[in-house]
């Protein structure tokens, strides 16, 4: 719900004040995702605020234009469509952002659990345990580390110090470590063990992972091949053989008759006619059916090889580039090597 009935703050700029008015569940669950993507909070309000407000604006921008330009509604549609698929591709780009700075982290969980856990048996506290394993290779993970070590040396507790760096990752097998660890510090067990063991297991964690991602890898390349080869050159086929129908129906063909099955007796010209659907209109529904293919299949991809439909939005755009190029590809081959028997 967008909160028009409350007083604006004074002295604050314009991205603040857009931001004032943006739909609160919308600014949540944006502000949300671009902090798992690792951006500062003091920047998201204001992000998030003229990212929404520019692609409305945008949006009826195109529309007028188009709708001066004669494209009456279908302008009016498009130009706010264009508007809302550019705010849908920009909160996607963050979440994939966000995506990927946490499988990294992952990858890199179980040495850093294994590094904590030998400076633990080296006799050093958990709080400078974890803050001497922040090591450059690894990456961002090496960031939140050095974040909550500062955190806990300027008083904070430590367990609270880890769950606010779990909040700010979006990984399941990172929060369920730290909760582990937690545990294992409220419980005053052998932490170093614990450390070890939580490695470990993480360890088996991504090699069943991809155990899992190259079994199904013949499912992805079977709708690779089906949404960027199959189609488009069954379609471009298609497209070639009513084109040559609808010449062969032409009246200039027939001697300028309109002749139909009955006037030319029996058989199986009796039975058949000139296409109903043109060649344009074939034409835009193979593209449209095109790109609707490669769409679907890209989710699909993502879903077979990392269980989330999401991942396979990265896929997306090759496998459109690719089908769309097969299919003109392929127009152009058939029309070379058959355009000859059908020179009318």
């Amino acid at each position: 719900m967008i909160r028009l009935n409350l007083p604006i703050p004074k002295n604050i700029r314009l991205r603040e004040k857009l931001a004032f008015f943006t739909p609160r569940r919308y600014k949540e669950f944006l502000k949300k995702q671009m902090i798992y993507a690792g951006m500062k909070e003091e920047i998201t309000e204001r992000f998030i605020g003229f990212s929404f407000f520019f692609t409305i604006f945008l949006g009826f921008v195109i529309a007028f234009d188009l709708w001066l330009i004669g494209f009456g509604l279908m302008g009016i549609i498009s130009g706010i469509g264009t508007g809302l698929i550019i705010l849908i591709l920009i909160q996607v780009s963050i979440i994939l952002i966000a995506d990927s700075r946490a499988a990294e982290i992952e990858k890199v969980l179980p040495d850093a659990l294994q590094l904590m856990a030998a400076n633990v048996r080296a006799g050093m506290t958990i709080d400078r345990a974890i803050w001497l394993s922040a090591r450059p290779e690894f990456g961002v993970f090496e960031e939140e580390i050095r974040r909550a070590g500062a955190k806990t040396i300027g008083g904070k507790p430590i367990k609270v110090a880890l769950m606010e760096m779990s909040a700010r990752i979006k990984s399941e097998l990172l929060e369920k470590t730290f909760r582990l660890v937690i545990e294992g510090i409220e419980s005053g067990g052998e932490l170093a063990h614990l450390l070890e063991e939580t490695a470990s297991n993480a360890r088996t964690v991504q090699y069943l992972k991809k155990e899992i991602k190259s079994s199904v890898t013949t499912y992805s390349i079977f709708i690779f091949f089906a949404a960027v080869l199959g189609a488009p050159m069954l379609y471009s086929i298609s497209l070639f053989f009513v084109e040559i129908m609808t010449k062969l129906w032409s009246p200039k063909m027939l001697g300028g008759a309109a002749v139909t099955g009955s006037t030319m007796g029996g058989g199986m010209l009796s039975r058949a006619g000139a296409p109903t659907i043109g060649v344009d209109q074939l034409f835009w529904f193979a593209v449209s059916s095109i790109m609707l293919t490669t769409f679907f299949g890209g989710l699909i991809i993502g879903l077979i090889q990392t269980g989330r439909e999401k991942n396979g939005v990265k896929f997306i755009p090759a496998l459109m580039a690719g089908a769309l190029f097969m299919f003109f590809i392929t127009q152009f081959l058939i029309k070379i090597l058959f355009g000859g028997f059908f020179a009318f």
